[in-house]
């Protein structure tokens, strides 16, 4: 489905807003996500953060453990 707005028909870039981003009209709540859809992505996002966190974290030991550089100190330069 695709979402519009009915005033400007631009496409809704961010429909957890009640107006366009665009024209400023008022979005009604059938385009919009509902509390519940707003809470379900925030996990997802909160849940897709903290995976690329510990991808991270796992990368950085390989690199140490492979005797890579493991950061400047950039204290000297300043």
């Amino acid at each position: 489905m695709s979402y519009h707005c009915p005033s400007c028909q631009r496409v809704l870039y961010n429909r957890r807003l009640s107006h366009c981003g665009f024209c400023g009209a008022d979005i009604p709540e059938n385009l919009r996500f509902t509390p519940e859809e707003i809470a379900a992505l925030d996990r997802e996002m909160t849940e897709l953060e903290e995976q690329r966190k510990q991808r991270e974290r796992v990368a950085e030991e390989a690199r140490r453990a492979e005797g890579g550089d493991t950061g400047v100190d950039y204290s000297a330069f300043t």
